[in-house]
């Protein structure tokens, strides 16, 4: 009976430390919207059309990590399966053989409770 209550108390006692507390990870969710500049003033405004097939970027440590398309309200969004360190680089391409260019910053500094960015683009140059 000894013998067995060491055994049992020696398990016990080895589980609950060998066994380490999961912790969950916490996910990093990122969107960005990108829009045509339909009256080509140079600044966004309520004119201005959603930009589909744009290419919203992560950058993490200087790397595009994660990359996704805008969709047709020219929103796109990214879910990072893990937490990251701020701020993130945060960047917006035009749709590949569209003809379109960036009007002011194509990339953006991102730290956690900003809004997401607007990325304005233009046919004129």
């Amino acid at each position: 009976m000894k013998k067995t209550i060491l055994l049992l108390a020696f398990f016990l006692v080895g589980c609950s430390s060998a066994a380490p507390t999961p912790q969950p990870l916490a996910d990093s969710a990122f969107s960005a919207y990108a829009f045509v500049d339909s009256n080509a003033n140079g600044q966004l405004d309520a004119e201005d059309a959603p930009l589909e097939d744009a290419i919203f970027s992560v950058s993490i440590n200087g790397v595009k990590a994660f990359r996704e398309k805008t969709d047709k309200s020219g929103n796109a969004f990214i879910l990072v399966p893990s937490a990251v360190e701020y701020p993130v680089a945060l960047s917006m391409e035009a749709p590949q053989d569209s003809g379109l260019h960036s009007i002011g910053a194509s990339e953006v500094l991102f730290s956690a409770g900003d809004d997401a960015p607007k990325f304005l683009f233009s046919s004129s140059e």
